[in-house]
């Protein structure tokens, strides 16, 4: 809860997303081109828009430990959920531009050189996405950041969008059958599907939404501890961001 503290958190985990996803999506790119597949090309921009989305992640926790001033009485903690809001926006543009290839793949469709360094390239990848979702998630849950759990949900969809595209690969090699412009669409379609489950996770705290059974009965364990009291009512939690809110009651006494 300690607004320094989440900041060298988020830095962290931010910096190493910045510079995983840019190694990934080098080696990726390569291959992309190399193979000629569309389906390693576009796993290649997907992981360019995640470290992007890093970079987002990244000015977000820094700019959210600013203190409280007079245009903004209650900090700006909210830009956490601005900037995971943008992220998942970035995780949908790239899924659309991903879709907009494969369309126009399957109806010119190109051939595909298979390479067992782009199978050996796309399977580290999975493992380092599969890592790098758990630690954002956890880094995300210790530190409450909407922008850290947006980007370990991106990269658990990068986890299943490279293993369909690892399927792919081997079905063209053992069935002699390209699908890899089909590939290319299911993978966008996934994409864009957790980018709109992100974007709604992100919108509804910055809507307002109702506090949670654990948040009331905290604040209830609080209130209960003075003499006297022997109710609340009228219960109002604003959320101002992590670690950041507003809260008002009625207690009731003898």
């Amino acid at each position: 809860e300690d607004p320094e503290v989440r900041a060298a958190y988020g830095t962290l985990a931010s910096i190493v997303g910045i510079l995983v996803n840019l190694l990934l999506a080098g080696g990726k790119f390569m291959m992309g081109i190399l193979s000629g597949s569309l389906a390693i090309t576009a796993d290649a921009a997907n992981n360019l828009s995640d470290a992007a989305g890093s970079v987002v992640a990244l000015i977000s926790v820094r700019l959210a430990r600013k203190p409280v001033d007079l245009d903004h009485p209650f900090g700006h903690g909210r830009i956490e959920y601005v900037s995971g809001l943008l992220v998942s926006l970035i995780i949908i543009l790239v899924g659309f531009e991903l879709a907009k290839s494969s369309f126009a793949k399957i109806i010119e469709p190109q051939d595909v050189t298979f390479s067992w360094i782009s199978v050996i390239i796309l399977s580290v990848s999975v493992l380092v996405k599969a890592y790098m979702a758990f630690y954002n998630f956890n880094i995300g849950k210790r530190i409450d950041s909407a922008a850290m759990k947006a980007t370990a949900t991106d990269s658990l969809s990068d986890c299943i969008a490279t293993c369909a595209v690892l399927v792919c690969l081997i079905v063209s090699l053992v069935a002699g059958v390209n699908i890899d412009a089909y590939c290319g669409l299911a993978v966008s379609a996934f994409i864009m599907f957790s980018g709109a489950r992100a974007a709604k996770e992100t919108i509804s705290p910055l809507l307002g939404e109702p506090p949670s059974k654990e948040l009331i009965t905290r604040i209830s364990d609080i209130v209960y501890s003075y003499d006297g009291v022997v109710g609340i009512h009228d219960l109002i939690v604003h959320d101002y961001g992590p670690g950041r809110m507003m809260i008002s009651l009625h207690a009731e006494i003898s």
